[in-house]
């Protein structure tokens, strides 16, 4: 399975799952009503785990090629906490069963009382098995293994409380006990909802970690046009038929639209997503060199996904007659295509505020 879905399954396994295990287990054997005396073998039962858990290491999977440096931290977390955990619910469970040893408000016969036995044995064997299975070098459980316990203690646990329900309704309203705990819905969502903390995070996969199914990291967002090394793209048109209006007024144009092509922005600075007003399009007069002038634009369009809004510009400029003629330092170069377009070259890259857009028009001949 993909190696970080294997380490928070596994996390969540060791962090969760396996202390609750100690819980099931405890109330269970209080159901029984043993003699205080018993809970000496649930306490060296629970030893035992430790001392599993101990053999078992810190983190024993090794992925090659490793998607992310530290990405067995959860594991590493779970297995830690997870000890903790388990030595705290026992002691905690066994000091309760031991020092108030009251019995139960609600006597249940014994056919109940083995069903609802049944049903917690049931969940604290669910529970444990996920981390028993990762420590013994198997990976995460597959849900063929796990999902029938976990139905099994919840069908003997519906059976249990279905007979309950028939027998207090044939006795008189006097004689039913009153409700002075929360017992038996604490039990059903216990069972219920560690259950589907057991059993849901296996469907997305079991088994050991794989390398070759860590997820592709997605390109930076200035390589959204890919282009070979070697390609020398379309050869751009060299000069342009418009006179000094029509290329500031082409140059103008095109950076609105290259605001339009974008689509909505997003506000950076806000800690929840929110929509920013587009930028001012200005457009700067210049001197060129051999004499003329050309103008120039820029434009930064914050977002927080630019693989997304690149494409969008690209395909505009496109659609206006301009294509990509080559890339460095990854950064799009964009040139016209015909020879009455007015911008001579657009460059299209990123950074951490947004993709970046910079125009610059042909020169005037005059």
């Amino acid at each position: 399975m993909d190696p970080e879905t294997f380490d928070g399954t596994a996390g969540i396994a060791l962090l969760v799952l396996l202390p609750a295990s100690v819980l099931f287990a405890a109330a269970a054997i209080r159901r029984l009503g043993p003699p205080r005396w018993a809970w000496a073998f649930f306490v060296l039962g629970v030893v035992g785990v430790l001392v599993l858990l101990h053999l078992a290491g810190q983190v024993r999977y090794e992925v090659d090629p490793p998607p992310r440096a530290g990405w067995a931290f959860f594991q590493f977390v779970g297995l830690g906490l997870g000890r903790v955990g388990v030595a705290v619910n026992a002691v905690a469970a066994t000091v309760w069963c031991v020092l108030r040893p009251a019995p139960y408000h609600e006597r249940l016969p014994r056919r109940e009382t083995r069903l609802l036995v049944a049903a917690y044995t049931a969940m604290a064997v669910a529970t444990a098995v996920p981390a028993g299975w990762w420590g013994a070098g198997l990976g995460v459980v597959p849900p063929v293994v796990e999902l029938p316990v976990v139905l099994a203690a919840a069908g003997f646990l519906t059976t249990a409380l279905t007979m309950r329900w028939r027998r207090l309704r044939t006795v008189a309203e006097d004689d039913r006990p009153s409700i002075t705990t929360l017992w038996p819905a604490d039990a059903v969502v216990a069972v219920w909802l560690v259950g589907a903390l057991a059993v849901g995070p296996l469907f997305a996969g079991s088994g050991l970690p794989e390398g070759t199914r860590a997820p592709v990291a997605e390109p930076e967002p200035s390589s959204t046009w890919t282009l070979e090394p070697e390609w020398p793209g379309p050869t751009p048109a060299d000069a342009t038929t418009l006179d000094a209006a029509g290329i500031e007024a082409g140059t103008r144009a095109l950076l609105e639209d290259t605001v339009r092509w974008a689509g909505p922005l997003d506000d950076l600075s806000s800690p929840t997503p929110a929509r920013t007003e587009a930028p001012p399009v200005v457009v700067t007069e210049q001197v060129c060199d051999g004499g003329g002038r050309r103008w120039t634009g820029s434009l930064v369009l914050p977002t927080v996904r630019p693989q997304d809004l690149a494409p969008r510009v690209l395909a505009g400029w496109r659609d206006a007659g301009y294509e990509p003629i080559d890339r460095a330092m990854g950064t799009d170069l964009v040139g016209p295509l015909h020879a009455d377009a007015a911008v001579e070259r657009m460059r299209l890259g990123g950074g951490t505020d947004g993709v970046h857009v910079a125009v610059e028009s042909f020169c005037t001949t005059g």
